[in-house]
């Protein structure tokens, strides 16, 4: 028989296990429109409205701490997206510099 305690332990290996497979299957995609991210819940970001971008990540720890893309709309939403690929990071990178020289102008 199935007590409570090992119901709630079963509970939080699920949720564990459900988060880890969306953290494997999810895709980030930079195209000329946008930045789309899938994840548990799916993120998207129009380029024409950003405001801000950053860049942060610890060199030498990105197999540690995933480096992530921190933006800011012209509307004042926040978003997140996570990277693991070293050329997407490269992109995230040449994104933030040229909406910085943009938004400069």
């Amino acid at each position: 028989m199935v007590t409570t305690d090992y119901l709630w332990l079963w509970a939080a290996w699920g949720i564990m296990a459900y988060t880890v497979g969306h953290l494997l299957m999810g895709k980030t995609t930079l195209t000329s429109n946008g930045l789309e991210q899938t994840w548990i819940w799916d993120k998207k970001v129009e380029l024409r409205d950003l405001a801000y971008a950053k860049l942060i990540r610890v060199p030498g720890l990105d197999w540690l701490v995933a480096p992530r893309l921190y933006l800011r709309t012209l509307m004042g939403k926040f978003t997140v997206i996570y990277a693991c690929d070293p050329d997407m990071v490269e992109e995230f990178k040449r994104l933030s510099t040229e909406l910085k020289a943009f938004r400069s102008m």
